[in-house]
């Protein structure tokens, strides 16, 4: 049998040039992208029902150029895609072809082996399927795996392309069937074959070094064998013209403890760079030696094997497990985010803007295999993040599960943190002021159409007064004469009241006098009841803190200087012009320190709040916007 390369014609079709969307993606990230990717599909091949470790190595020779399989009519093929597009006006393809003439006729060039063992090999190497082998070398834009493996061959199979001066890699497997399989591969540039008839002759740009009948693969090739030969079932990738440079086993490892710290540290993965081998029994030493370069997944490993990590877990609606692991260090400066994993270990995304106050790490297992490919319809083809609108089957539900999801996650760091120190925690911009009253105006929103975890903290800004030193909150209450004054607010005028009140007419027409009555404040009244608030001296409030524990609601605390009965809780949104909009309340309730805690007119009303000990109640807001806020605590008289 003859074995040669072979550029199918593209039929006078698309013309392929040097900027393929697949390979530009990862551009910049190569090797980093080349490990993801390669120890992904490795994960995803693992054997059913059996619980061996994937074993994935990475190896680098340096090999004379004329050891390349198909060498000279490889090197003739970029030639002639050089003669045809240097006579185009594209600085950028000549550039690029220029750079892979250059690099293939060097004396020598560097090879990267990666081979995986412990899997199932790739199937049906010699049939017209849309699985395995052809899954790798001919199926585009048509991903296969399915359930709670990643996806791919899809776009992930163009990485290592990148990693190829000339774009040149090869495939070799041993299958389960004991099938073998070897072949060339390049995904290039289209180009004539015979330039004086350049349209009859116009090549995809897709080549392929095996058998030309069918563009098949064959059993072997003699120079795959010289660098390495396979016993064991499983796929090897060999990717010549390696340009990574000096480092790239310090990119690899990092990029594998960075992607892959749940996989090696379950046993599910270990990897062996340049002869160094990362497995359980490694870990620890490889994080603390690369602790610098990634920091995350040293924190959190500290999640997996500290005694003090508070484990959560919940049936999530019959599909499977969450399982959050979480870390509380007050003592460290943890990085605040929760590593996302799939099933198999390996990292999806790192889970940010879930406590700006709490020191902590987490890690979320998703259990199940219905749990992880109902989140996985939601994965970008980066795998590193979700997408709700991406779900192929339920679009709306999918947002809702994602919703739920993140607010699980920040009500179980929420409650860690509520445990975590009783002490005060001083955060820049962080405060709440019981206070004279100012003029407010009612302000409601809707922003429903927000997909991501937002910040879990509202601002709260201490209003401006004269100190020396910056409080961190003041209490006015009723008593004494001190800094009293009337707020106006709606109400309606009756016998019952007992406050000073204007009646205000309708039209337009003006009135030279407003006689004063008597009223009580009523949600939606027409008239302005002028209460009288605020008698003491000014007065240290502590422990003041507002967290967001869902997308709408709010736990407010904070500690009060002296028992206080009957008043109100005003919550306000100040804006850059520093005016102050009354937010609107859709519920409250008491958790703690305080009695009668209701919505009202002016916010959350209350019967009576303890002094010198937290008081702690919940409110829910009309909409899920995210304000800075300040909180006022009124005493009535």
């Amino acid at each position: 049998m003859t074995i040669e390369w072979k550029f199918p014609h593209n039929g006078f079709g698309q013309v392929r040039g040097v900027s393929d969307a697949g390979i530009e993606t990862f551009t910049g990230t190569e090797i980093q992208s080349l490990a993801r990717e390669i120890c992904q599909n490795s994960l995803d091949a693992t054997v059913e029902g059996s619980n061996a470790t994937i074993k994935v190595d990475f190896e680098q020779y340096r090999i004379p150029s004329s050891d390349i399989p198909g060498y000279e009519q490889y090197v003739s093929k970029i030639q002639k895609a050089y003669n045809y597009w240097s006579k185009k006006n594209s600085e950028k393809t000549i550039k690029v072809l220029k750079k892979a003439l250059n690099a293939i006729k060097m004396p020598t060039t560097v090879v990267l082996r990666i081979s995986d063992f412990n899997t199932t090999g790739l199937s049906h190497p010699y049939e017209d399927s849309d699985e395995g082998w052809n899954a790798l070398t001919k199926l585009d834009g048509g991903a296969t795996k399915t359930g709670d493996k990643a996806g791919a061959f899809g776009i992930g199979k163009n990485a290592p392309f990148t990693n190829s001066d000339y774009r040149l890699v090869f495939y070799r497997t041993l299958n389960e069937d004991q099938e073998t399989a070897a072949q060339g591969m390049s995904r290039f540039i289209s180009f004539p074959e015979n330039l004086s008839n350049s349209m009859n002759t116009m090549t995809t740009g897709i080549g392929y070094y095996g058998n030309p009948e069918g563009n098949l693969p064959v059993d072997s090739i003699s120079e795959l064998e010289k660098l390495y030969q396979r016993s064991e079932i499983g796929t090897d990738v060999f990717v010549y013209g390696f340009n990574a440079g000096y480092e790239w086993n310090i990119d690899v490892i990092n990029e594998v403890l960075e992607n892959f710290l749940m996989s090696i540290h379950k046993n599910l993965l270990s990897v062996t760079v340049a002869n160094k081998a990362i497995n359980s029994s490694t870990l620890a030493s490889y994080l603390s030696t690369y602790n610098a370069k990634i920091k995350n997944a040293y924190w959190y490993y500290q999640v997996l094997v500290r005694p003090e990590t508070k484990v959560f877990k919940r049936d999530f609606y019959g599909m499977g497990t969450l399982k959050l692991s979480v870390l509380v260090d007050p003592s460290e400066k943890l990085n605040r985010k929760i590593l996302i994993t799939r099933s198999s270990g390996m990292k999806l995304f790192a889970l940010g803007n879930v406590s700006r106050i709490i020191s902590f790490s987490g890690v979320l297992e998703m259990e199940g295999k219905e749990l992880n490919e109902f989140f996985r319809e939601m994965e970008t083809p980066a795998h590193d993040k979700w997408l709700p609108s991406r779900h192929s089957t339920n679009v709306p539900l999918a947002k809702e599960y994602n919703n739920e999801l993140k607010d699980w996650i920040r009500e179980c760091v929420q409650t860690l943190g509520e445990h975590s120190s009783d002490d005060e925690i001083e955060v820049a911009g962080l405060a709440g002021v019981l206070q004279k009253e100012s003029d407010k105006t009612d302000q409601q929103g809707d922003d429903s159409n927000k997909e991501s975890l937002q910040d879990t903290i509202g601002s709260i800004t201490i209003q401006s007064r004269t100190s020396k030193t910056k409080l961190k909150g003041l209490f006015y209450g009723s008593e004494g004469n001190g800094k009293s004054k009337k707020m106006d607010t709606e109400g309606t005028i009756g016998i019952d009241g007992g406050d000073p009140t204007t009646r205000n007419l309708g039209g337009t027409r003006h009135r030279s006098e407003k006689d004063t009555h008597k009223g009580r404040v009523t949600a939606g009244g027409h008239d302005t009841v002028h209460k009288r608030y605020g008698g003491d001296i000014n007065q240290e409030l502590k422990n003041v803190r507002v967290i967001k524990t869902s997308r709408n609601t709010y736990r407010v605390s904070f500690i009060l200087p002296r028992d206080i009965r009957t008043g109100h809780v005003e919550i306000v949104t100040v804006g850059e012009n520093g005016k102050s909009n009354r937010l609107a309340i859709d519920s409250a309730s008491e958790l703690m320190g305080c009695t009668g805690i209701i919505k009202s007119s002016e916010g959350v009303s209350f019967s009576s709040m303890k002094g010198n000990e937290k008081v702690q109640f919940e409110i829910a807001l009309l909409d899920n916007r995210d304000y800075a806020m300040e909180v006022n605590v009124y005493e009535h008289n």
